[in-house]
């Protein structure tokens, strides 16, 4: 059984979603971040750095118990006990962790940056806001290309890629200003197509809004 630990945000739903896309079998715990319930002792025996997504795997490796952090490594560790939603061979691997990594790197940190200035600043802050939106869309642009060319991130079938990505686009994507993402129709037909899927339902209704 894992045992997951999230909240309402981009984050904490893409591990909710691998979880019900790869079937393993969980329970999930709410921390709410608004009342500093990731800062407590407890939490961070978990966590260290104090921040959701986390899993612990109480029957992991070796059968012994064992506590996973960061997003990325949390899909694709899922991904690797699962043994779903992952490429087998190398080249296909690398390629997962090089997109993975875009996202979680590259889109996620300027959706993040957009989201405060707008929502904590009150965009009293154009110069950046105007950066990181301009960021965000640098970033979703080889996305775009990518799945004009493939219906999934790495080709025929759904992978933890994809997993990473939707709620970046669903959640984070929704608040972009002047049309979101009007501009990139080939990642408004991927992400129809992905919210179609039973884990994605799921996985997405399972956590409350942030407050």
């Amino acid at each position: 059984m894992i045992d997951f630990y999230g909240y309402g945000t981009a984050n904490g739903h893409k591990v909710a979603l691998m979880l019900e896309e790869t079937g393993l079998p969980y329970r999930f715990h709410y921390v709410d971040m608004a009342k500093g319930a990731h800062q407590t002792a407890d939490f961070l025996k978990v966590n260290p750095i104090g921040k959701i997504p986390a899993i612990v795997d109480n029957d992991g490796p070796g059968g012994k118990p064992l506590s996973v952090f960061e997003t990325q490594v949390i899909a694709q560790y899922l991904a690797e006990k699962s043994g779903k939603l992952m490429p087998k061979d190398l080249a296909a691997r690398t390629v997962a962790a090089e997109w993975a990594t875009h996202i979680t790197a590259n889109l996620a940190p300027a959706f993040s940056a957009q989201f405060y200035i707008t929502s904590r600043l009150k965009g009293e802050n154009p110069t950046a806001l105007e950066y990181y939106v301009g960021q965000i869309h640098r970033c979703i642009r080889p996305i775009e290309a990518r799945l004009g060319e493939m219906p999934y991130m790495l080709g025929g079938e759904c992978s933890y890629v994809d997993v990473l990505l939707y709620p970046m686009m669903s959640v984070s994507g929704a608040r972009l200003a002047n049309g979101g993402l009007d501009p990139y129709p080939n990642v408004r037909g991927w992400m129809a197509k992905m919210g179609e899927r039973p884990g994605i339902q799921k996985g997405m209704a399972l956590i409350p809004p942030m407050r």
